[in-house]
């Protein structure tokens, strides 16, 4: 999937449409759990633009999580709503990743985040999101849940 993510990324970028974000996260766990699951996250997210308000894309993250030093690789699907407002250049979002998380500690993935894209001028834009990761480890059943706190670069 990343190949094919990489591959379409190297065309993309000459379509008015095509749009990409890397982000960095600080993931603080919750529940009872979840309180040893505190995590790092560097993702690269690449899709399209169908149009002013909505982004449907794919993407890969590297996450480590530091208390029991296991790292994880989600693969996931985006979906994300700009939400215009008039005459302003800052815009509110709403994202939503879902996919699988692959690696030490593996299972299901879901990231709904909520935040507000800035445009600069060295990128495109600055994106400050706040949000939840749902995520069950496969074998344990156990919820790795977390409280997200993102910024990241659009092109």
């Amino acid at each position: 999937m990343l190949s094919i993510v990489l591959a379409t990324t190297a065309f993309a970028q000459e379509a008015k449409s095509y749009r990409g974000f890397t982000d960095f996260s600080y993931s603080l766990g919750v529940g009872d759990k979840s309180e040893n699951f505190d995590r790092y996250t560097l993702s690269t997210t690449h899709g399209y633009q169908l149009d002013d308000m909505f982004f449907v894309g794919a993407g890969v993250s590297f996450e480590y999580v530091r208390d029991i030093a296991a790292s994880l690789v989600p693969i996931y699907a985006d979906v994300r709503m700009d939400i215009p407002l008039h005459s302003r250049s800052i815009k509110p979002f709403v994202d939503a990743k879902i996919g699988y998380a692959a690696g030490e500690v593996d299972g299901f993935y879901f990231a709904p985040t909520i935040g507000v894209r800035v445009p600069v001028r060295f990128v495109k834009a600055m994106n400050f999101g706040f949000g939840y990761k749902l995520q069950k480890i496969q074998d344990a059943g156990t919820n790795t849940n977390a409280i997200t706190f993102n910024v990241g670069i659009e092109f």
